[in-house]
C-alpha cells in the first residue's frame, strides 16, 4: 500500500495507491501529519497518489512516519470524509498538458472556421452592394443581423462571465452593449464591421501564440530505446521503460547512462555536461553515484540502478521546471490600462452626448467609436507580431509579447558558462616551457590519435605554430589522469599533476607556481614529460564565443546595472572568466537547483532578471527567471521549451537584436496607441456634431486598422539600431 520512491537525508517520497484523486484523504494525511514533531513539510500529489514528506531525521524516522500514515489509513471513512464522487478527478501535469493542447487545437479551428465565414459573408456584403447595386437589409431578424449577432456570441459570453462570475466591467461589456444596440436599431451592418476587425484582431493574437508553440520540440527525453542489463553473468538487452530499481545495468565507451545508480563495477570519464554544465569529463570509480543523461566518454561501468524513469534527476529536474512554469503568474499588459482609461471615457462621452443632444443616432455612433478594440488589441499586438515575424527571420524564437516588451528595459542578466559565454571547443592559449616547439611536438604526437576534445586542442595549436607532429606511436589513456605514449622510442605523458605524482615525477617550484597561476585565471593546467623530464604546462581553455565582449560592453551601455556569472562549472574557472570579461558576481559550482535558488535570491534586488542558458542544468534557471534565454543551437530541447526567447543559431549577439527589437515595438505600440486614440477623439467630436453616421462611425474602425497595420508593418524591415 505504501511505496517508497525516493529518499534522500530529511526527505521521502512515498506513492499511496488510495491516495489517488482522493482529495478527503489528501486533507486528512496532510492535517494529522503536520502535528507529527519532526515534520516540516506535508505535501500531497493527488494525480499520481504520492506523498512528500520532509523531516528532521534526529526527531522522527522513516519508520515512524510510514507507521502513522498506516494508521490514518486504516481509520474508518464515513460520508464525511469519503471522497465527493461529485466533484472532477483531480489530472497530473500530463493530463492537463494533454487536455490543454486539445482545448487549444479546438479553440484554435474555431476560430479560423468562425473567422472564414464572416470573409464569406463579407464577401457577400461587398457583391451584393457595390456590384449588383442592392441595398442590404440591416434589420435584427435580417441575414446581416443575425450573422452580426452569431460573430458577437464569443463577446457576449467573454462579457457575461466578466460581468457576473468576475464581478468586473470592462470594455468587453461595453462594446457587447454597443453591438447588440447597433443591431436592434438597425444598424446591424456597422455592428457587422466591428464584429469583423475584432475577429481578425483575436486571429492574429492566436495566430502569434501558436506559431510559438509549434517551435517549441517536445520536452525532455532521455533518446535512449534499450541497455543492458547483467542477469546472472549474462548481459540482456533491456527496453529503457523496463528497467527496474536494482537492475545491474552495463554502459560502455560512447553510451548514455540510462539511470540513476552507484557503480559497483569499473572505472570511466563521464559527461555531465548535460545535468551540471562542466564541460570537462568526470572521473568515477567503485561506489561514486552516476545519473540519467550522462555521457560515457572512456571506460565501462557497471551500474547499480536505484532511480528509473520519472524518479532519475533528470526526470524530475523537469518535472520541476514544469511545476515551475506553472507557477508563473501572467503579467499585466499595457494595453489594460488603456482599456480602462478608454472605457471611462467612452461611457462618459456616450452619456455627456445623449444628454445634450438627445439623439439617439448620435450617442450610438459615439458608443460603437469608443467601443473600437483596436486600440487596445490591434496597436500592440500588430506590433508584437511584426517584431516576432523579423526575430524568426534572425533565427530567434520569441514567444509573446510580454517577453518582448520586458527584455528591452531589463535592469540584471545572468549568463550560464559553457555553451553560453563559451563554445563547447577548448583551444591553448598559455604554453610555459623553455622550448614551446619542442614541448608541443612531442605533445601533439602523443595526442594525434586521442579522440578526446583536449587532445584536439593541442594538436590545433601545433598545427597553428606549424609543429609536425609524429605520425605512429603507441598510446594508452589513464582514466582521470591523462595519457601516456610511446614517440620514437621516448615515453611522453600528458595529464594533470596526478599523472605526474602517479609516475614519481616531481614538479620545479616554477612550474608548479605557473600552473596555479593558469589554474586561477580559470584555465585548465595539463603538464607534459618527456621521459622522467617535465617540459612544461600548457594552459587549456574553452573558446569565447564571437561577440561576447562587444555583447556586454552593449549591455553596459544600454542600462544595464548588473551582469552575473551563474555556472555549473569548477569555480576557479567560472571565477577565471568572470574576472577576465569584468562581471559583477560570480556563481559556480552549482547544481541546477542551486542555480534557480540564485536566480531566485537575485531577482529580489532587481526589476527584471534575465537568465541566459543553454543545457538542462539551465533550465530551472530559466524557468525561474522573469525572462529565460535559451542558446538554441547544441543546446537541450528542454532548455529551449521553458525559454521565453530562443536563440537557434546560438549567436550571442542576437540578443541585441532582440533588445533592439524590443524598444523599436514599444516606439511603434505607443505609435498605434496615439493614431487609435487620436482617431477616436475626432470621431467623438464628428458623432456628436452629427456629422458622423453611426456607419460612418463604424468606418472608424477599418481607419484604425490601415493605419495601425501599415504603421506595424514598418517592423518588418528592422536591421538593427544604430
Amino acid at each position: 500500500m505504501i511505496e517508497t520512491r525516493h529518499r534522500i537525508p530529511g526527505r521521502v517520497r512515498l506513492r499511496i495507491s488510495p491516495l489517488a484523486h482522493n482529495l478527503a484523504l489528501a486533507s486528512r494525511l496532510e492535517r494529522r501529519l503536520s502535528t507529527v514533531e519532526g515534520v516540516v513539510g506535508v505535501d500531497c500529489n493527488l494525480g499520481c497518489g504520492s506523498l512528500i514528506l520532509r523531516y528532521r531525521e534526529s526527531q522522527v524516522d522513516q519508520t515512524e512516519l510510514e507507521a502513522i500514515i498506516l494508521a490514518i489509513l486504516a481509520e474508518p471513512t464515513n460520508a464525511a470524509t469519503a471522497p465527493d464522487s461529485s466533484r472532477p478527478p483531480i489530472e497530473c501535469r500530463g493530463c492537463r498538458r494533454a487536455t490543454r493542447k486539445d482545448k487549444e487545437r479546438g479553440s484554435w479551428m474555431g476560430r479560423i472556421l468562425g473567422f472564414a465565414l464572416l470573409c464569406v459573408y463579407l464577401a457577400y456584403v461587398l457583391i451584393r452592394e457595390h456590384l449588383l447595386k442592392r441595398p442590404i437589409a440591416q434589420s435584427p431578424l435580417s441575414p446581416t443581423g443575425l450573422v452580426a449577432l452569431a460573430g458577437a456570441l464569443p463577446l457576449l459570453r467573454d462579457a457575461w462571465h466578466e460581468t457576473f462570475v468576475e464581478k468586473r466591467f470592462t470594455i468587453h461589456q461595453f462594446l457587447a452593449f454597443s453591438l447588440v444596440l447597433a443591431i436592434l436599431v438597425g444598424e446591424a451592418l456597422t455592428a457587422f464591421e466591428i464584429i469583423f476587425v475584432l475577429h481578425a484582431g483575436r486571429l492574429l493574437e492566436a495566430y502569434v501564440a501558436n506559431r510559438s508553440r509549434r517551435e517549441i520540440h517536445r520536452m525532455l527525453a532521455l533518446s535512449l530505446k534499450d541497455a543492458w542489463v547483467l542477469v546472472e553473468g549474462v548481459e540482456i538487452r533491456t527496453p529503457v521503460a523496463a528497467l527496474r530499481a536494482g537492475d545491474l545495468v552495463v554502459i560502455r565507451t560512447g553510451e548514455k547512462v540510462p539511470v540513476d545508480g552507484e557503480i559497483e563495477r569499473g572505472a570511466a570519464e563521464l559527461s555531465e555536461a548535460a545535468i551540471t554544465g562542466r564541460a570537462e569529463p568526470v572521473f568515477k570509480t567503485l561506489g561514486e553515484r552516476v545519473f540519467a543523461g550522462s555521457y560515457l566518454e572512456q571506460g565501462v561501468l557497471y551500474v547499480r540502478a536505484r532511480e528509473v524513469g520519472e524518479d532519475t534527476y533528470l526526470a524530475r529536474i523537469a518535472a520541476l521546471v514544469d511545476a515551475s512554469l506553472d507557477q508563473k503568474a501572467p503579467l499585466e499588459q499595457r494595453a489594460d490600462a488603456l482599456a480602462a482609461r478608454l472605457l471611462r471615457l467612452g461611457t462618459l462621452a456616450t452619456v455627456t452626448t445623449l444628454v445634450l443632444t438627445r439623439s439617439l443616432s448620435r450617442a450610438l455612433t459615439v458608443m460603437l467609436i469608443m467601443s473600437c478594440p483596436c486600440s487596445t488589441i490591434l496597436a500592440a499586438s500588430t506590433a508584437v507580431s511584426a517584431a516576432i515575424h523579423t526575430a524568426a527571420r534572425r533565427q530567434i524564437l520569441i514567444k509573446g509579447g510580454v517577453h518582448l516588451e520586458q527584455i528591452g528595459s531589463a535592469d540584471c542578466w545572468c549568463f550560464d558558462k559553457t555553451g553560453t559565454l563559451t563554445t563547447e571547443t577548448p583551444e591553448v592559449t598559455e604554453v610555459v616551457a623553455g622550448n614551446a616547439d619542442r614541448l608541443l611536438f612531442w605533445a601533439a604526437s602523443a595526442e594525434l590519435h586521442n579522440p578526446h576534445a583536449l587532445a584536439h586542442a593541442i594538436v590545433q595549436r601545433a598545427a597553428a605554430q606549424g609543429v609536425e607532429p609524429e605520425q605512429h606511436c603507441l598510446s594508452e589513456h589513464v582514466l582521470g589522469q591523462g595519457v601516456k605514449a610511446q614517440v620514437q622510442g621516448r615515453t611522453v605523458m600528458i595529464g594533470n599533476a596526478r599523472l605526474l605524482g602517479s609516475e614519481g615525477l616531481r614538479l620545479t617550484r616554477q612550474l608548479r607556481r605557473a600552473g596555479e597561476e593558469l589554474s586561477a585565471r580559470g584555465l585548465t593546467a595539463v603538464y607534459v614529460a618527456l621521459d622522467r623530464e617535465v617540459l612544461g604546462v600548457l594552459g587549456i581553455r574553452h573558446q569565447l564565443r564571437p561577440g561576447v565582449r562587444e555583447t556586454l560592453e552593449a549591455l553596459r551601455a544600454g542600462g544595464v546595472t548588473r551582469i552575473c556569472l551563474i555556472s555549473g562549472d569548477e569555480p576557479a574557472v567560472a571565477e577565471g572568466l568572470s574576472r577576465e570579461l569584468g562581471l559583477d558576481a560570480c556563481h559556480a559550482g552549482l547544481l541546477p537547483q542551486d542555480k534557480a535558488e540564485v536566480v531566485r535570491y537575485l531577482q529580489r534586488d532587481c526589476e527584471t532578471l534575465v537568465m541566459v542558458g543553454d543545457g538542462v542544468n539551465d533550465a530551472l534557471a530559466l524557468s525561474e527567471a522573469k525572462i529565460g534565454v535559451a542558446m538554441g543551437a547544441g543546446g537541450s530541447e528542454v532548455a529551449i521549451e521553458v525559454a521565453d526567447i530562443a536563440l537557434a543559431d546560438s549567436d550571442i549577439r542576437n540578443l541585441l537584436v532582440v533588445r533592439g527589437l524590443s524598444r523599436a515595438a514599444l516606439r511603434t505600440s505607443d505609435q498605434n496607441y496615439v493614431f487609435a486614440v487620436g482617431t477616436d477623439l475626432a470621431g467623438i467630436a464628428l458623432g456628436a456634431l452629427g456629422i458622423l453616421s453611426p456607419a460612418m462611425g463604424g468606418m472608424i474602425h477599418i481607419a484604425h486598422t490601415l493605419g495601425i497595420l501599415v504603421n506595424s508593418s514598418r517592423l518588418l524591415a528592422y536591421r538593427g539600431e544604430s
